[in-house]
């Protein structure tokens, strides 16, 4: 059990900003281990965004300003580390070069035309679909969180890692099937508790995205990289609200 909540320490305070006034010894091994609880932690970041907007409905009725509010928040929390991901991955899975080239250009810290078109595309949609969730129902800030941060342990434990070597190698083999299945088995009861059924639909809408762009990366580069997770964490978000939408 103390393993347990250390690796929950651990696996917060490296993929947050959440402060715990809590200290435990960084180990690479036990950040690779805890991937699998991830989406507890989206849970953490979904009730504080629940909360956030419940309070901003008190003093706004704007839903685009409303929503803006909430991705400020959100990046607070999070950071731009996933996001960062989202844009190295467009520049280089659409360069249209050879693999190598492709894990070249992901790694070029600056950012290239296909890496900005996505960013400003990922800021769009999210702040329209969000300022629609205003509208419909505030749970589905919760909800989205969660089944966003189902995509690394999937991706960590059923497919490769793409470099032959790299600071998210240690994530991917510490995370076998067993790891995989319990970060689904879990995000799929997180998603049932907060909305029923209708979570049941929105795992299973996730489960399968994740599914389809971490085959889709594989393709490309014959498995996947820190980068490729952190878009598929993004991406997943953006599908589960435009899924919610959709489904209401």
């Amino acid at each position: 059990m103390k393993n347990i909540f250390e690796q929950l320490i651990i696996l917060t305070k490296f993929m947050t900003r959440i402060l715990i006034p809590i200290k435990v010894n960084y180990d690479p091994k036990k950040l690779g281990k805890s991937i699998k609880f991830f989406p507890l932690v989206g849970l953490a970041i979904g009730l504080i965004l629940y909360y956030s907007s419940i309070i901003l409905v008190k003093f706004s009725k704007n839903n685009l300003i409303n929503a803006l509010i909430v991705i400020v928040i959100e990046l607070m929390v999070v950071g731009i580390i996933h996001i960062d991901g989202l844009c190295d991955t467009f520049d280089g899975l659409f360069s249209y070069r050879e693999k190598e080239k492709m894990l070249e250009i992901m790694k070029d810290s600056r950012i290239g035309t296909n890496g900005a078109i996505i960013l400003v595309l990922y800021f769009i949609a999210k702040i329209l679909f969000i300022s629609e969730i205003f509208s419909i129902n505030l749970k589905y800030l919760i909800i989205y969180p969660v089944l966003a941060r189902l995509a690394t342990p999937v991706n960590a434990a059923f497919s490769d890692y793409a470099r032959k070597n790299g600071m998210s190698n240690f994530i991917i083999s510490q995370n076998s099937a067993f790891e995989g299945i319990f970060s689904i088995i879990l995000a799929a009861a997180l998603s049932f508790l907060i909305f029923s059924f209708r979570g049941f639909e929105l795992f299973l809408g996730a489960f399968l995205f994740i599914i389809f762009f971490m085959q889709f990366v594989k393709k490309k580069i014959d498995g996947v990289t820190g980068d490729t997770m952190g878009a598929a964490l993004e991406l997943t978000a953006i599908f589960v609200l435009f899924l919610a939408i959709f489904l209401k």
